[in-house]
């Protein structure tokens, strides 16, 4: 049976997909084509397409809920008229009309023809629907298929549709309904026949060896066509001509199927986004199951699905599912991709978090279906790191699919099947299909794709394509098999489709890539890009080496900001559990595996794309907070039961009440913790010795008298890599040395020197004395809070827009107070206050004795609404590049805007730390939960906060904590180890208890004995 296959289908699906997914769509070539051909030509093509189709009629619709809407009784000639485009509410909607078989269709006669309806309407997703012909239920659910509305229609036939739309999360999108008609099928077929008109007039120009030839067959073919019998409603004429011209276009046969097109089911699941995640479980159990059901009525037909958590809640759920999936998958008609837990967001968590994700995902494939992954598959995400082949290559991933990247909305990557390369040279066999869900197997779109596609690629015959409905699951449906079964007839005038695995097409391709190519990244290709050159008898390709940066949803780096401090966290509270215990396993503990598992899988499921982006509503972050919960918890057992076994081979031999100090990070380091200790008799001061009986700086934070219990700032000096440090607290007050001194709002030790200004709160001299060299630039402030005016166009949580930061914004550059507010022998803190009409921000800015770094901590009340807040930092040493942290590395991006590349990225991600300089003098900017940076000139700026409304009205409102340091340092940032600072700024020498400290953790290096007081393992 024929389904829809027409390109006027397809140029209107376009136009629809163009208001929803940016970028992913090129200029319309078939339409171009057309418009090239002959006036009598075009004029064929042009009727031809009006055959296929009903027009959508006048609907009227009534917004909100209407009992037994249905009747075809009920009076509806109040009801407005609906207009395709227009926006609906929230609540429920109706829509109804009344549909008739007209005599003839612009000539043609409809007698015995199939007519199909399908209803259109969206909410940033598919809206729940129930559909009424004549009064009866005929079909509900959202991603519905077609529905035959007439069977052998005859003119006059008659029927009231009637649809009710439920209520959704965004505003309703109306873009009218398609009634689309499959033709007798005794006749021949006008719409095939305008199909394989539109395809070869695509490929001639890409494929055949004689143009000029091939073109005058496709006229000579196109010209048989009688529109004047078709005019005269002379029916058997106008067919014969039909197989006149058929015959004709034979000869273009044996050119058009040099070329293949490799059809890949599949569905992409967001495991949470307008949903939580209890409901994907059910979406799994429905696309999975609807998936199994195809293959049992599809021979050919081959699936292919990601992410080990889906199989994983199957397999758990329905087991008998999942018996199936095994039998398919030892068929090969079941592929299993990705290799990953879930399809993460790929800038936001760390490299380890990544790297997890992959050794659960694929263990998971292996244990339960004995099969390797090795096809990463991240259709979805918001960029790609510049790391991201060397993860996958050293985890035994060697190819990469992903589409995002045609959303890009100022350039366009000239990429379809290239090598990506990392920076340690590792590469993996990159390929961008046009979408991850299209939703029809149309001749003349995979023409325009493949066209495309040799130009980026010159010598590629074989384009693979991902078909099937996505985001909220669904995949193939039989319509679009049945479409893929009706082009892949030998008689057909277009090029092989097939359907396949995307392994089987890799397979395929890779044996044919030319061994040249081309290294290119964002600096090479602002000064032109130029494609391979063809090699005769294989595929140019590329060379990408850079990241894969994502010109669009570039406030996902800051939405959500307790989700944010949560991805940057959760994998240290565990990573040192796991230091703890394996030390503990040494000296005999069982290790507790599962749990530590247990605690990743949560992770890494929260590290999905919408979860760790900020862009879901606000449910999810909700059960998000309690996984989190949940994996400090468990991680905070873990390590303290490991300490129970640990700390009985530790010498806590001396005076006072013994604590232990760790660090948890593979390097020497000094720096504050706080220490809670209860004396075993009463004091009213008490100090803390180092294991040398040396004082150590320290200062009482607050005391029970009651309980002998003081909370103490410790400054512990030199502790060891990867290990401990006894420290000894001791009764009355004794005094250390200490560098730091104040004056005024001037906050001095042997390093820094800060000054804050009274009447701004702006830093205004930041001085780096070690290197005597002042960081700020000259005359400016320092540390200054900007708020810009932050409404997108469109995804308001995921976008910041192009422009956004042209603006001027609003400085806040008077403070309500600027204070002093702590003066002691251990740090010094000056508090800056200021205010919004709707917001207050409290900032202190402290420096501690011994420091190189000023720590900026933020406790905002934040009840904006479509702003932006920046930090920003005017330094006096700067140059075109600054560098950015990324998952276990780092990257280079300019700081100048001479071209659109440049201009692009005036957004950008990073982790720990950002460092801009010129090479003998630089400043580090680091943060503990935030991703959003900018450089620009000798201005670096962090990203704190911002305020979108959709999907989550609630996102970021009310108070927000989170800190920042400021690091000038002489020389470049490899020099100053910057890494490292922003591992000490994240990784914290904290949580020291009395006997034992169960906070942070060891990692074993050397001897497990505990030899003395101070050892590194």
């Amino acid at each position: 049976m024929k389904l829809i296959a027409t390109a006027s289908v397809s140029l209107l699906s376009a136009s629809v997909l163009a208001l929803t997914f940016p970028g992913a769509l090129r200029a319309q070539s078939a339409e171009q084509i057309v418009k090239s051909l002959p006036a009598q030509e075009r004029q064929v093509i042009q009727r031809l397409g009006e055959l296929d189709t009903l027009p959508s009629g006048q609907w009227r619709v009534h917004a909100g809920d209407v009992p037994y809407g249905e009747d075809t009784s009920l009076g509806d000639s109040g009801w407005s008229i609906a207009k395709s485009g227009t926006e609906g509410p929230t609540e429920a909607e109706w829509f109804r009309q009344w549909i008739e078989v007209p005599k003839s269709l612009h000539g043609y006669d409809l007698t015995g023809t199939r007519i199909w309806f399908r209803f259109n309407a969206t909410a940033n997703g598919p809206i729940p629907q129930i559909i009424y012909f004549n009064g009866r239920r005929v079909a509900m659910g959202d991603d519905l298929e077609r529905i035959v509305l007439f069977d052998q229609a005859k003119p006059g036939d008659r029927v009231l549709v009637a649809v009710k739309l439920l209520p959704t999360v965004d505003k309703k999108r109306f873009s009218g309904a398609e009634m689309h008609i499959d033709f007798a099928p005794n006749r021949p077929n006008p719409d095939d026949e305008r199909t394989e008109f539109l395809s070869a007039a695509i490929l001639v120009p890409s494929l055949s060896k004689d143009v000029a030839t091939d073109q005058a067959t496709l006229s000579k073919a196109i010209a048989e066509v009688d529109l004047k019998a078709l005019d005269a409603g002379d029916q058997k004429a106008f067919d014969a001509s039909l197989n006149m011209a058929q015959q004709a276009l034979e000869a273009l046969k044996p050119m058009l199927q040099q070329a293949t097109f490799h059809e890949t089911g599949n569905s992409h699941i967001d495991a949470a986004w307008l949903w939580p995640w209890t409901e994907t479980v059910d979406v799994v159990k429905r696309t999975f199951g609807t998936a199994l059901q195809l293959m049992n009525e599809y021979p050919d037909y081959t699936y292919t699905q990601s992410a080990a958590q889906y199989n994983a809640w199957l397999a758990n759920k329905y087991p008998e599912l999942n018996d199936e999936i095994k039998k398919r998958i030892n068929q090969g008609r079941w592929e299993v991709v990705g290799g990953m837990w879930v399809e993460p967001d790929l800038n936001l968590p760390d490299g380890e978090s990544t790297a997890r994700s992959i050794l659960i995902g694929k263990r998971w494939y292996e244990q339960h279906y004995g099969v390797n992954v090795r096809i990463g598959w991240n259709p979805d995400s918001f960029g790609y790191n510049w790391q991201l082949p060397q993860i996958y290559k050293k985890s035994g991933i060697d190819y990469f699919v992903t589409q995002k990247m045609t959303w890009n909305d100022t350039n366009k990557l000239p990429l379809k099947l290239f090598w990506w390369e990392s920076p340690d040279g590792s590469k993996v066999l990159t390929y961008f299909p046009h979408d991850y869900a299209n939703r029809n197997l149309d001749p003349v779109r995979l023409s325009e794709n493949l066209a495309e596609a040799r130009k980026f690629s010159p010598g590629m015959t074989e384009m693979m394509d991902l078909y099937g409905v996505g985001d909220h699951g669904g995949g193939p449906t039989r319509s679009m098999l049945d479409q893929g079964v009706h082009w892949e007839k030998s008689d057909k005038v277009v090029p092989k489709l097939r359907f396949g695995t995307a392994q089987s097409y890799f397979s395929t391709v890779e044996k044919e890539v030319a061994p040249e190519s081309r290294t290119w990244d964002y600096d090479s290709i602002a000064k032109g890009y130029q494609f391979p050159e063809a090699v005769a008898g294989k595929i140019s390709i590329p060379t990408w080496d850079d990241e894969l940066y994502l010109e669009y949803h570039r406030g996902v780096y800051t939405t959500q900001a307790k989700m944010k401090y949560n991805l940057r966290h959760s994998p240290e509270w565990t990573l040192d559990a796991e230091k703890v215990a394996s030390l503990a396993w040494l000296d005999g503990d069982a290790y507790p595996n599962d749990r530590l598992t247990g605690a990743w899988k949560k992770i890494t499921f929260n590290d999905f794309h919408d979860l760790a982006a900020g862009s879901g509503i606000g449910v999810i972050y909700k059960d998000a907070q309690k996984d989190f919960d949940v994996v400090h918890w468990e991680d905070n057992q873990i390590a303290s039961k490991a300490m129970e076994t640990l700390k009985a081979r530790v010498n806590t031999s001396g005076t006072g009440v013994p604590v232990m100090v760790f660090n948890p990070l593979a390097w020497e380091r000094s720096g504050l913790t706080t220490v809670t200790v209860q004396m075993p008799q009463a004091a009213s001061a008490v100090s803390v010795l180092d294991a040398q009986g040396r004082v150590l700086p320290s200062e009482v934070l607050s005391s029970n008298a009651a309980t002998h219990t003081f909370k103490l700032l410790v400054d512990v000096k030199n502790a060891p890599s990867l290990g401990y440090e006894v420290l000894h607290i001791v009764p009355g007050k004794r005094t250390f040395a200490s560098d730091l001194k104040v004056s005024g709002l001037t906050l001095e030790n042997a390093d820094l020197r800060v000054v804050v200004d009274k009447v701004t709160g702006c830093i205004t001299s930041l001085f780096d004395k070690k290197a005597g060299f002042e960081a700020l630039a000259p005359h400016s402030c320092g540390n200054e809070l900007q708020l810009y005016h932050d409404l997108p166009k469109d995804y308001d949580a995921w976008n910041i827009d192009p422009g956004t930061y042209d603006v001027p914004p609003t400085k806040l550059d008077t403070a309500d107070s600027v204070d002093l507010v702590e003066k002691g022998p251990m740090r010094a803190v000056v508090r800056v206050t200021h205010h919004t009409d709707k917001s207050k921000f409290v900032q202190e800015i402290s420096l501690a004795e011994g420091s190189d770094e000023v720590v900026v901590t933020n406790d905002v009340d934040w009840h904006e609404t479509h702003e932006l807040l920046k930090a920003a930092f005017p330094l006096a040493a700067s140059s075109d590049k600054a560098t950015f942290e990324i998952p276990y590395g780092t990257i280079e991006r300019a700081t100048t805007r001479n071209n659109s590349w440049e201009k692009a990225q005036f957004e950008v991600p990073a982790q720990r730390w950002a460092d801009l300089g010129d090479g003998q003098h630089g400043f580090s900017l680091i943060n503990d939960s935030k991703f959003g940076y900018d450089a620009r000139g000798n201005v670096l700026r962090l990203t704190l906060l911002r305020s979108p409304v959709w999907p989550d009205p609630n996102a970021d409102r009310g108070h927000q904590h989170f800190r920042y340091a400021l690091y000038p340092h002489g020389g470049g940032w490899r020099q100053a180890m910057s890494v490292r600072h922003g591992f000490n700024f994240n990784y914290h020498l904290h949580r020291a208890r009395a006997i034992w400290l169960r906070a942070r953790a060891i990692w074993l290096r050397g001897t497990r004995s505990f030899p003395s007081s101070r050892t590194t393992w």
